[in-house]
Protein backbone atom coordinates (compact mmCIF):
# COMPACT_ATOMS: atom_id res chain seq x y z
CA UNK A 1 0.00 0.00 0.00
CA UNK A 2 1.43 2.96 -1.39
CA UNK A 3 -0.39 5.88 0.67
CA UNK A 4 -0.48 4.57 4.49
CA UNK A 5 1.84 3.05 6.81
CA UNK A 6 5.41 4.00 7.36
CA UNK A 7 6.86 1.65 5.78
CA UNK A 8 5.93 2.75 2.78
CA UNK A 9 8.77 4.55 -0.21
CA UNK A 10 6.24 7.17 -1.05
CA UNK A 11 4.82 8.19 2.41
CA UNK A 12 3.59 10.88 2.91
CA UNK A 13 0.66 10.32 0.28
CA UNK A 14 0.87 11.91 -3.01
CA UNK A 15 -3.35 11.75 -3.63
CA UNK A 16 -4.70 15.04 -2.60
CA UNK A 17 -8.11 13.68 -0.31
CA UNK A 18 -7.91 10.73 2.53
CA UNK A 19 -10.86 9.25 0.23
CA UNK A 20 -8.41 8.52 -2.44
CA UNK A 21 -5.75 7.52 -0.40
CA UNK A 22 -8.17 4.70 1.30
CA UNK A 23 -9.02 3.74 -2.27
CA UNK A 24 -5.42 3.01 -3.49
CA UNK A 25 -4.48 1.39 -0.15
CA UNK A 26 -7.55 -0.43 -0.27
CA UNK A 27 -7.13 -1.65 -4.16
CA UNK A 28 -4.40 -3.76 -3.97
CA UNK A 29 -3.98 -7.56 -4.82
CA UNK A 30 -2.72 -8.54 -1.41
CA UNK A 31 -3.61 -6.87 2.03
CA UNK A 32 -0.76 -8.15 4.69
CA UNK A 33 -1.38 -7.73 8.36
CA UNK A 34 0.93 -4.68 8.49
CA UNK A 35 -1.41 -3.32 5.41
CA UNK A 36 -4.72 -3.96 7.30
CA UNK A 37 -3.46 -2.42 10.98
CA UNK A 38 -2.23 0.53 9.07
CA UNK A 39 -5.83 0.86 7.33
CA UNK A 40 -8.14 0.76 10.76
CA UNK A 41 -5.13 2.92 12.13
CA UNK A 42 -6.20 5.55 9.14
CA UNK A 43 -9.42 5.18 9.03
CA UNK A 44 -9.91 5.86 13.10
CA UNK A 45 -7.56 8.93 12.59
CA UNK A 46 -9.95 10.31 9.59
CA UNK A 47 -13.37 8.90 10.63
CA UNK A 48 -14.33 12.66 11.26
CA UNK A 49 -12.97 13.68 7.30
CA UNK A 50 -13.92 11.14 5.01
CA UNK A 51 -16.48 11.58 2.85
CA UNK A 52 -18.46 8.39 1.98
CA UNK A 53 -20.16 9.65 -1.00
CA UNK A 54 -16.84 10.42 -2.60
CA UNK A 55 -15.17 7.39 -1.57
CA UNK A 56 -17.73 5.77 -3.57
CA UNK A 57 -17.95 7.63 -6.24
CA UNK A 58 -14.45 7.36 -6.78
CA UNK A 59 -14.35 3.42 -6.18
CA UNK A 60 -17.01 3.22 -8.73
CA UNK A 61 -15.56 5.02 -11.10
CA UNK A 62 -12.09 4.13 -11.15
CA UNK A 63 -14.24 0.28 -11.64
CA UNK A 64 -12.47 -0.98 -8.53
CA UNK A 65 -15.42 -0.55 -5.89
CA UNK A 66 -15.60 -4.68 -5.92
CA UNK A 67 -12.35 -5.72 -4.60
CA UNK A 68 -12.64 -2.55 -2.11
CA UNK A 69 -15.30 -3.70 -0.94
CA UNK A 70 -14.42 -7.50 -0.29
CA UNK A 71 -11.49 -5.87 1.13
CA UNK A 72 -13.70 -4.09 3.45
CA UNK A 73 -15.54 -6.89 4.40
CA UNK A 74 -13.10 -9.70 4.23
CA UNK A 75 -10.96 -8.49 6.92
CA UNK A 76 -13.66 -6.89 8.74
CA UNK A 77 -12.25 -3.60 8.57
CA UNK A 78 -15.38 -1.70 8.67
CA UNK A 79 -15.47 -1.65 12.61
CA UNK A 80 -12.39 -1.00 14.85
CA UNK A 81 -11.32 -3.99 17.32
CA UNK A 82 -13.15 -2.26 19.99
CA UNK A 83 -16.53 -3.10 18.06
CA UNK A 84 -16.92 0.82 17.15
CA UNK A 85 -18.20 1.11 13.10
CA UNK A 86 -15.53 2.70 11.48
CA UNK A 87 -17.54 2.79 7.67
CA UNK A 88 -21.27 3.60 7.93
CA UNK A 89 -23.13 1.07 6.15
CA UNK A 90 -21.46 -1.98 5.82
CA UNK A 91 -24.45 -3.58 4.01
CA UNK A 92 -23.56 -1.33 0.78
CA UNK A 93 -20.36 -3.26 0.53
CA UNK A 94 -21.03 -6.78 1.25
CA UNK A 95 -23.92 -5.69 -1.65
CA UNK A 96 -21.39 -4.46 -4.06
CA UNK A 97 -19.68 -7.84 -3.88
CA UNK A 98 -22.68 -10.26 -4.39
CA UNK A 99 -23.58 -8.38 -6.76
CA UNK A 100 -20.98 -8.50 -8.81
CA UNK A 101 -20.54 -12.11 -8.19
CA UNK A 102 -23.76 -12.54 -9.57
CA UNK A 103 -23.37 -10.33 -12.92
CA UNK A 104 -20.64 -11.88 -13.49
CA UNK A 105 -21.67 -15.21 -13.22
CA UNK A 106 -24.77 -14.50 -15.51
CA UNK A 107 -22.25 -13.07 -17.99
CA UNK A 108 -20.22 -16.50 -17.92
CA UNK A 109 -23.21 -18.10 -19.21
CA UNK A 110 -23.76 -16.34 -22.12
CA UNK A 111 -19.93 -15.91 -23.22
CA UNK A 112 -19.46 -19.66 -22.55
CA UNK A 113 -22.20 -20.24 -25.13
CA UNK A 114 -20.04 -18.02 -27.50
CA UNK A 115 -16.81 -19.88 -26.76
CA UNK A 116 -18.50 -23.15 -27.86
CA UNK A 117 -19.31 -22.01 -30.75
CA UNK A 118 -16.04 -20.77 -31.51
CA UNK A 119 -14.62 -24.01 -30.46
CA UNK A 120 -17.29 -26.31 -32.67
CA UNK A 121 -16.25 -24.03 -35.83
CA UNK A 122 -13.14 -24.70 -35.58
CA UNK A 123 -11.82 -20.97 -35.90
CA UNK A 124 -8.39 -20.40 -34.40
CA UNK A 125 -8.15 -17.51 -31.76
CA UNK A 126 -7.51 -16.23 -28.31
CA UNK A 127 -9.42 -14.36 -24.86
CA UNK A 128 -8.09 -10.76 -24.20
CA UNK A 129 -8.15 -8.92 -20.91
CA UNK A 130 -11.13 -8.81 -18.76
CA UNK A 131 -12.35 -12.49 -18.62
CA UNK A 132 -8.98 -13.85 -18.52
CA UNK A 133 -7.90 -11.60 -15.71
CA UNK A 134 -10.93 -12.17 -13.52
CA UNK A 135 -10.68 -15.84 -13.75
CA UNK A 136 -7.38 -16.46 -13.63
CA UNK A 137 -5.38 -13.89 -12.59
CA UNK A 138 -8.17 -11.84 -9.68
CA UNK A 139 -8.57 -15.85 -8.69
CA UNK A 140 -12.24 -14.20 -7.97
CA UNK A 141 -15.05 -13.63 -10.32
CA UNK A 142 -16.73 -10.93 -8.88
CA UNK A 143 -13.61 -8.94 -8.20
CA UNK A 144 -13.25 -7.57 -11.82
CA UNK A 145 -16.24 -5.87 -13.03
CA UNK A 146 -16.51 -7.90 -16.89
CA UNK A 147 -18.26 -6.28 -19.34
CA UNK A 148 -17.59 -7.58 -22.88
CA UNK A 149 -15.67 -10.68 -24.44
CA UNK A 150 -12.63 -9.50 -26.19
CA UNK A 151 -11.55 -12.07 -29.32
CA UNK A 152 -8.51 -12.16 -31.15
CA UNK A 153 -8.40 -13.42 -34.09
CA UNK A 154 -6.48 -13.55 -37.68
CA UNK A 155 -8.35 -10.83 -40.02
CA UNK A 156 -8.83 -13.35 -42.74
CA UNK A 157 -11.00 -15.40 -40.12
CA UNK A 158 -13.01 -12.79 -39.64
CA UNK A 159 -16.01 -13.46 -42.25
CA UNK A 160 -16.92 -16.67 -40.77
CA UNK A 161 -17.01 -15.01 -37.10
CA UNK A 162 -19.82 -13.07 -38.71
CA UNK A 163 -21.59 -15.49 -39.49
CA UNK A 164 -21.18 -17.08 -35.78
CA UNK A 165 -22.29 -13.67 -34.62
CA UNK A 166 -25.68 -14.10 -36.27
CA UNK A 167 -26.24 -17.03 -35.68
CA UNK A 168 -25.92 -16.11 -31.82
CA UNK A 169 -28.24 -13.36 -31.70
CA UNK A 170 -25.61 -10.55 -32.50
CA UNK A 171 -25.75 -7.83 -34.53
CA UNK A 172 -23.06 -5.13 -35.01
CA UNK A 173 -24.57 -2.07 -32.87
CA UNK A 174 -24.68 -0.89 -29.46
CA UNK A 175 -27.09 -0.38 -26.84
CA UNK A 176 -30.07 2.58 -27.37
CA UNK A 177 -29.84 5.57 -25.31
CA UNK A 178 -32.54 4.03 -23.15
CA UNK A 179 -31.73 0.52 -23.24
CA UNK A 180 -34.64 -1.34 -24.63
CA UNK A 181 -33.01 -2.39 -27.94
CA UNK A 182 -29.63 -2.64 -29.62
CA UNK A 183 -29.27 -0.31 -33.16
CA UNK A 184 -27.19 -0.20 -35.30
CA UNK A 185 -24.01 2.62 -35.58
CA UNK A 186 -24.35 4.76 -37.96
CA UNK A 187 -22.75 5.11 -41.23
CA UNK A 188 -20.04 7.61 -40.20
CA UNK A 189 -19.00 5.50 -37.51
CA UNK A 190 -19.10 1.76 -39.49
CA UNK A 191 -17.08 3.76 -42.27
CA UNK A 192 -14.30 5.64 -39.93
CA UNK A 193 -13.74 2.22 -38.02
CA UNK A 194 -13.23 0.42 -41.12
CA UNK A 195 -10.62 2.76 -42.77
CA UNK A 196 -8.63 4.35 -39.64
CA UNK A 197 -8.66 1.32 -37.18
CA UNK A 198 -8.22 -1.78 -38.56
CA UNK A 199 -7.03 -3.14 -35.41
CA UNK A 200 -10.43 -3.90 -34.11
CA UNK A 201 -14.10 -4.21 -35.73
CA UNK A 202 -16.96 -2.86 -33.90
CA UNK A 203 -18.33 -4.50 -31.48
CA UNK A 204 -21.55 -6.95 -31.55
CA UNK A 205 -23.89 -6.82 -28.77
CA UNK A 206 -27.30 -8.45 -27.82
CA UNK A 207 -30.03 -7.48 -25.03
CA UNK A 208 -29.28 -8.36 -21.84
CA UNK A 209 -32.59 -10.87 -20.54
CA UNK A 210 -31.99 -9.96 -16.75
CA UNK A 211 -31.86 -7.14 -14.48
CA UNK A 212 -28.25 -7.33 -13.63
CA UNK A 213 -26.98 -7.23 -17.26
CA UNK A 214 -28.04 -4.41 -20.04
CA UNK A 215 -26.38 -5.80 -22.97
CA UNK A 216 -23.70 -8.80 -23.93
CA UNK A 217 -20.72 -7.22 -25.85
CA UNK A 218 -18.67 -9.19 -28.10
CA UNK A 219 -15.61 -7.22 -29.72
CA UNK A 220 -12.91 -8.94 -32.07
CA UNK A 221 -9.21 -7.88 -32.66
CA UNK A 222 -6.80 -8.66 -35.36
CA UNK A 223 -3.82 -7.00 -33.45
CA UNK A 224 -2.62 -5.66 -30.41
CA UNK A 225 -1.79 -2.47 -31.44
CA UNK A 226 -3.70 0.36 -32.52
CA UNK A 227 -2.64 1.45 -36.47
CA UNK A 228 -0.87 4.48 -35.86
CA UNK A 229 2.22 2.59 -34.22
CA UNK A 230 2.81 0.91 -37.70
CA UNK A 231 2.71 -2.56 -36.55
CA UNK A 232 1.70 -5.19 -39.09
CA UNK A 233 -0.30 -7.80 -38.53
CA UNK A 234 0.71 -9.85 -35.90
CA UNK A 235 -2.29 -12.46 -34.57
CA UNK A 236 0.10 -15.27 -35.79
CA UNK A 237 2.52 -14.41 -32.96
CA UNK A 238 0.26 -14.36 -30.70
CA UNK A 239 -1.41 -16.99 -31.50
CA UNK A 240 1.32 -19.42 -32.14
CA UNK A 241 2.44 -18.22 -28.38
CA UNK A 242 -0.51 -18.41 -26.41
CA UNK A 243 -1.57 -21.21 -23.91
CA UNK A 244 -4.76 -23.38 -23.52
CA UNK A 245 -6.54 -22.54 -20.64
CA UNK A 246 -10.33 -23.05 -19.49
CA UNK A 247 -12.77 -20.11 -19.35
CA UNK A 248 -16.04 -19.95 -18.08
CA UNK A 249 -16.21 -23.73 -18.03
CA UNK A 250 -14.70 -24.06 -21.95
CA UNK A 251 -11.56 -24.76 -23.29
CA UNK A 252 -10.08 -22.07 -24.71
CA UNK A 253 -6.95 -19.76 -25.22
CA UNK A 254 -5.24 -16.85 -23.48
CA UNK A 255 -2.14 -14.35 -24.44
CA UNK A 256 1.18 -16.28 -23.23
CA UNK A 257 1.58 -14.42 -19.74
CA UNK A 258 4.55 -12.19 -20.81
CA UNK A 259 2.13 -11.06 -23.89
CA UNK A 260 -0.54 -10.49 -21.29
CA UNK A 261 1.71 -7.83 -19.91
CA UNK A 262 2.92 -6.37 -23.01
CA UNK A 263 -0.89 -6.13 -24.05
CA UNK A 264 -1.66 -4.27 -20.52
CA UNK A 265 1.62 -2.06 -20.85
CA UNK A 266 0.37 -0.72 -24.07
CA UNK A 267 -3.23 -0.17 -23.03
CA UNK A 268 -2.44 2.02 -19.85
CA UNK A 269 -0.42 4.40 -22.29
CA UNK A 270 -3.23 4.43 -24.96
CA UNK A 271 -5.50 4.75 -22.57
CA UNK A 272 -4.20 7.61 -20.48
CA UNK A 273 -3.36 10.09 -23.56
CA UNK A 274 -5.61 9.03 -26.44
CA UNK A 275 -8.26 11.77 -26.68
CA UNK A 276 -11.02 9.52 -27.30
CA UNK A 277 -10.30 8.25 -23.68
CA UNK A 278 -9.91 11.21 -21.85
CA UNK A 279 -13.17 12.79 -22.87
CA UNK A 280 -15.09 9.56 -21.78
CA UNK A 281 -12.89 9.99 -18.32
CA UNK A 282 -11.54 6.78 -18.80
CA UNK A 283 -8.53 7.41 -19.30
CA UNK A 284 -6.89 6.67 -16.13
CA UNK A 285 -8.32 4.35 -13.74
CA UNK A 286 -6.95 2.45 -11.10
CA UNK A 287 -7.79 -0.56 -12.46
CA UNK A 288 -5.82 -0.95 -15.15
CA UNK A 289 -3.02 -0.19 -13.37
CA UNK A 290 -4.42 -2.78 -10.59
CA UNK A 291 -4.50 -5.43 -13.55
CA UNK A 292 -0.79 -4.82 -14.19
CA UNK A 293 0.22 -4.97 -10.86
CA UNK A 294 -1.65 -8.92 -10.55
CA UNK A 295 0.62 -9.56 -13.56
CA UNK A 296 3.61 -8.83 -12.39
CA UNK A 297 3.12 -9.95 -9.25
CA UNK A 298 2.36 -13.66 -10.57
CA UNK A 299 4.85 -13.60 -13.18
CA UNK A 300 8.36 -15.96 -12.68
CA UNK A 301 10.99 -14.08 -11.23
CA UNK A 302 13.03 -14.02 -14.68
CA UNK A 303 9.79 -12.52 -16.38
CA UNK A 304 11.97 -9.18 -16.87
CA UNK A 305 14.05 -10.54 -19.78
CA UNK A 306 11.40 -12.04 -21.37
CA UNK A 307 9.53 -9.11 -21.49
CA UNK A 308 12.10 -6.88 -22.55
CA UNK A 309 12.78 -9.01 -25.45
CA UNK A 310 8.86 -8.85 -26.56
CA UNK A 311 8.93 -4.91 -25.67
CA UNK A 312 12.16 -4.34 -28.03
CA UNK A 313 10.78 -6.63 -30.65
CA UNK A 314 7.65 -4.30 -31.54
CA UNK A 315 9.65 -0.76 -30.36
CA UNK A 316 7.17 -0.17 -27.48
CA UNK A 317 9.78 0.84 -24.92
CA UNK A 318 8.62 4.20 -24.29
CA UNK A 319 4.70 2.78 -23.51
CA UNK A 320 6.46 0.06 -21.20
CA UNK A 321 7.91 2.49 -19.40
CA UNK A 322 5.13 5.09 -19.05
CA UNK A 323 2.99 2.55 -18.04
CA UNK A 324 5.25 0.62 -15.23
CA UNK A 325 6.66 4.15 -13.91
CA UNK A 326 3.05 5.26 -13.06
CA UNK A 327 2.30 2.04 -11.89
CA UNK A 328 5.30 1.80 -9.45
CA UNK A 329 3.35 5.35 -8.26
CA UNK A 330 0.77 3.19 -6.99
CA UNK A 331 2.12 -0.62 -6.26
CA UNK A 332 5.93 -0.13 -5.27
CA UNK A 333 5.63 -3.27 -3.33
CA UNK A 334 4.76 -4.64 -6.78
CA UNK A 335 6.64 -2.73 -9.45
CA UNK A 336 10.34 -2.92 -8.73
CA UNK A 337 12.64 0.49 -9.75
CA UNK A 338 14.71 -2.59 -11.54
CA UNK A 339 11.55 -3.38 -13.81
CA UNK A 340 10.63 0.48 -14.44
CA UNK A 341 14.62 1.44 -15.19
CA UNK A 342 14.87 -1.50 -17.68
CA UNK A 343 12.74 0.40 -20.05
CA UNK A 344 13.95 4.06 -18.97
CA UNK A 345 14.40 6.06 -22.41
CA UNK A 346 16.45 8.69 -22.98
CA UNK A 347 14.39 11.78 -23.00
CA UNK A 348 11.21 11.04 -20.05
CA UNK A 349 9.58 14.10 -20.54
CA UNK A 350 6.52 12.49 -22.47
CA UNK A 351 5.55 11.09 -19.16
CA UNK A 352 3.43 14.27 -19.32
CA UNK A 353 1.98 14.19 -22.72
CA UNK A 354 -1.50 13.63 -24.33
CA UNK A 355 -2.54 13.38 -27.19
CA UNK A 356 0.58 12.16 -28.76
CA UNK A 357 -1.14 9.05 -30.78
CA UNK A 358 -3.57 11.62 -31.81
CA UNK A 359 -0.83 13.24 -33.76
CA UNK A 360 -0.54 16.18 -31.59
CA UNK A 361 2.04 17.06 -28.30
CA UNK A 362 -0.01 18.81 -25.25
CA UNK A 363 1.42 19.03 -21.69
CA UNK A 364 -0.74 18.34 -18.49
CA UNK A 365 -0.75 21.01 -16.31
CA UNK A 366 -1.42 19.14 -13.25
CA UNK A 367 0.88 15.74 -11.70
CA UNK A 368 0.07 12.81 -12.03
CA UNK A 369 -1.31 12.04 -8.71
CA UNK A 370 -3.44 15.42 -8.99
CA UNK A 371 -5.44 14.38 -12.08
CA UNK A 372 -5.91 10.58 -11.52
CA UNK A 373 -9.18 11.59 -8.99
CA UNK A 374 -9.75 14.82 -10.76
CA UNK A 375 -13.35 13.76 -12.28
CA UNK A 376 -12.80 17.68 -14.08
CA UNK A 377 -9.33 17.10 -15.36
CA UNK A 378 -11.25 17.15 -19.74
CA UNK A 379 -11.26 20.72 -18.63
CA UNK A 380 -7.57 20.97 -19.15
CA UNK A 381 -7.69 19.27 -22.31
CA UNK A 382 -6.50 21.36 -25.70
CA UNK A 383 -7.87 18.93 -28.48
CA UNK A 384 -10.77 16.83 -29.62
CA UNK A 385 -11.32 13.26 -30.74
CA UNK A 386 -12.01 12.56 -34.22
CA UNK A 387 -13.18 9.13 -33.61
CA UNK A 388 -16.99 8.88 -33.88
CA UNK A 389 -18.54 6.22 -31.01
CA UNK A 390 -19.10 3.58 -29.47
CA UNK A 391 -18.50 4.63 -26.30
CA UNK A 392 -19.12 0.53 -25.61
CA UNK A 393 -15.79 0.00 -26.65
CA UNK A 394 -14.16 2.83 -24.15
Amino acid sequence: MSDIGEDRPLAPSPWPRPEHHLIVALARPELTPTDRTAIRAFLTEHRADLEWGEFIDQASRHQVLPIVARQLTRHRLTHSEEGKPLIPYRWIYSDVYEGSRRRNEILAKEYALVLRTLNDSGLEYLIRKGPVLGEHVYHDPALRRISNLDVFMRRDNYPTWEKLAAGLGLQMGELSADGSSIVPFDRRTVLYWRMNLTNTSLPYARLGDRDVVESYLVSTMFSLFQPMLGIKDDAEDFLTRSLPTTLYGEPSRMLHPVDQMLDSLIQIHLRATLFYYIESGKDLLVRNFLDLAHLIRQAPPDYLNDLRERVAQFGVERSAFYSLHYTRLLYPEVVSAEAVEAFRPEDTGYLDEYGGFDGGHFIWQRSFAERLFDRRRIEEVAGRSQVPGPRSMV
